[in-house]
Formats: structure tokens, sequence, C-alpha cells
């Protein structure tokens, strides 16, 4: 009788362990690029390139200038729409859309990507889309956003304002294929997404509309390297070594890590740019709630000499906490209302004459502003002056 056949040789713990992530994540993207690619694995139909040149404005100010085209006022609604008139298109051939444009001297306007199918004439589907480096990220769209069957005709939004005329070069509707599948991967797993305040408790949360998180490609990918692994051994006979269950776990733990240190890093040339070398109030101006510090330094400036009793009253519990941070050294009252209780208004017994009240889209009392009062829904009523007015829904009161 032969004698069984020696077990074969188990690689180092470290090359295993390696060799198995990496073939884990080629098995994840690869089904990944197997199932956006639509069967097209090198070309598909012809890209579809529309230059700037070739749009219609819709709505604001804009000309055509050489091959580009340039947006430079908003409507009265705060909004320039452009379009882009080209032949009935199948939405799945042409899943990924992206805008070629300048981006404006200061600021990053809100853009949003506009389309209408032929199933749906009347309605206009919107998707946002988002600034990287000062340029728009590709777009990528599927048939939960409504980019289905035949499209008609799309166009650009862009909401608020131009601090510098908006330059389009260009947008280009590329070809399903393999090629543009892993490059729609590949931006959207090194996409940068520039820190706010949920970014540390939720550090993956912009990447929900992904194909596939980085994230959560990854834990697939360790979990199949840890599968092989324990298949091989059994199958050649290794003894079982736990480094490289522990070095696959770890390997994808600073694949992360690194990524989230790369972002560390460009935040802090950010902040630096944004902030270094200016005062307070520059900060202040330079924030991305500048417009709200703006508004509440002018309440500020329209109140007497601190300290002012001031009652700060809005639904918005965050709107109340910022502004009342802009108005001190005032004696600024803005958590009578807790989170959860909005619709409770202050008492009118609670104010005194030459208290002030700053309402930010309250809905606790009315200010009738003919009558100079203001109104409890139990008919309740104070005399106030008017002393600064911004419109329906911002208002700074005297209480007589």
């Amino acid at each position: 009788m032969n004698a069984a056949a020696p077990a074969a040789p188990a690689p180092r713990w470290w090359l295993a362990a390696g060799s198995l992530l990496l073939a884990g994540y080629a098995v994840v993207l690869g089904a990944l690029v197997a199932w956006h690619a639509g069967g097209e694995w090198s070309g598909g139909p012809p890209a579809i390139v529309v230059p700037g040149s070739a749009l219609e404005l819709v709505r604001g100010g804009g000309h055509a200038a050489g091959d580009t085209f340039v947006l430079d006022a908003p409507d009265a609604t705060g909004t320039v729409i452009v379009a882009a008139r080209v032949a009935p298109l199948p939405a799945d051939r042409h899943a990924r859309v992206e805008w070629k444009l300048a981006a404006p001297g200061a600021g990053e306007p809100a853009l949003t990507f506009l389309w209408r199918t032929r199933d749906q004439p009347a309605r206009t589907l919107t998707k946002a889309m988002r600034w990287v480096d000062g340029r728009i990220a590709p777009l990528a769209l599927d048939p939960a956003d409504g980019w289905t069957g035949t499209v008609t005709g799309f166009g650009l939004a862009v909401r608020g304002a131009l601090p510098a005329p908006l330059v389009l070069e260009s947008v280009t509707l590329p070809a399903i294929s393999a090629a543009t599948a892993v490059e729609t991967l590949r931006g959207q797993w090194t996409a940068r997404y520039p820190f706010k305040a949920s970014s540390i408790a939720f550090p993956f949360d912009e990447e929900r509309n992904d194909h596939l998180s980085l994230l959560a490609a990854t834990a697939l990918a360790q979990i199949l390297a840890i599968a092989g692994y324990l298949l091989l051994a059994r199958r050649r006979g290794w003894t079982f070594d736990a480094r490289v269950l522990w070095a696959v776990f770890l390997g994808g733990w600073l694949l992360l890590d690194a990524r989230w240190q790369l972002g560390l890093w460009r935040q802090l040339g950010d902040t630096a740019r944004a902030y270094a070398g200016k005062s307070t109030d520059e900060k202040h101006r330079a924030a991305v709630d500048r417009e709200y510090y703006a508004l509440m330094r002018e309440m500020g400036a329209a109140l007497p000499a601190p300290p002012v009793r001031v009652f700060f009253l809005s639904d918005n519990v965050s709107l109340r906490a910022r502004g009342a941070f802009f108005l001190y050294p005032h004696n600024v009252n803005a958590f009578l209302l807790e989170p959860g209780q909005a619709s409770r208004p202050v008492p009118p017994d609670a104010l005194r004459a030459g208290d002030h009240l700053l309402l930010v889209l309250y809905s606790g009392v009315r200010y009738e502003r003919g009558a100079g009062a203001l109104v409890w829904t139990d008919g309740r009523r104070k005399a106030v002056d008017e002393v600064l007015w911004k419109g329906e829904g911002i208002v700074l009161l005297r209480v007589k």
C-alpha cells in the first residue's frame, strides 16, 4: 500500500494573508464590474459628447463663448438652468455623466443634474452633483434614480449666488463597458469628501450612493480571504496559523485607515487655506454658514449696547444655538424650547418692556406687522416695535 502523500508546505503567513486579501479584492471588483458593465466588456455604443457652445439657456443669464457656455447671473429665484438637446438615448447604455467646467473664483454653487424620459415626458428628474477638489465628480445614475428607458434630454441647474462666472466646457456620457465600470469604481473609492460635523462619527456616510462602498468591499474581500485560507488549509493539510486571519483583518483595516489619513491631510490643507492668518470675523465670513453669520451680525448691530435681554425664537434648535453664539455678549436666551418642543411658545408674561425678540422661522407666535403686536394662538397679545425686518420669517422686535 502506498503511503499517504505528504502535506504541501504552507506559505509564509504574511504572504498567504496578502495574496488571499488581494484575491478577495479582485473577486469583489470583478463581480461589481460584471454587474455594472451591462454585458459590454470592450466597447458599447459611442460616447455622447456635447460641447458647451451647444448648450441652451433655459433660466437665468448666460451666453456662449467660443466652445464654452458661460453662466453669469441667476434669475429671481437664484437659479440658472442650461439644457442639452440630444437625440433620444438608451439610459442603460449611458449611466455615467461627466461635466467639465471651470470652477468659480470662490465658493462652490450647488449643482443638480436634470433629465426627462420618454416614459415620463412631463416630469423633470434630478440628482445632486458633488464638488471634489474644485471640479465636479462624475455622476453615476441607475434605475433607482429614475434613469431608465429612453432619455429625451438633460441639463444642469445651478442654484445660489455665483461669486464668479461658471464656464461649462462640455458634458460627456461615456458608453457603458467594463472600462467605464472600473473607472466609476475607482472614482468612487478614491473620492474626496469634505469634512462636516458628522464625519468623525460617520466617516463613510458619503458613500451610501456608491455602487459598493470601500468599507463594504473590504469586508467582503476579508470574508473571502478568510474563507479561502480555511478551505486551502483543510485541502492541503496546512497547519492552521491564526496570524493569517489577523493579518487579513488588519490589512483591510489599514487600507481604510490610510484613506482616512489622506483625507485628514487634505482637509488640513483646505482648512489652512480657508482660515490661516485671518481674524475671528474673517474666519466666520469664510465658514460654510457665513450667510447666517452675516445675518446675525446685522441683527446684533441693530441691538442697543450690550447687555440686552434677547429671546431667540426658532423652531430649529441648531439655528437657535448657532445664532445665540453669534449674538453674544448679549444676554441671549435661546433655549426656552428644547428639541422636540418647538411648538410650545414663549409665554407673554416672561417678556418685559425693553426685551428684544428675534424670530427666525418660528411658528409659536404670529407677528402682526400692521398692528405692531405679537399674537399667541390663545389670543393673548404683546405690543412690540419692529427693529429690523428681513422678510417673512425673520424679524427683530422690541417689547413695549
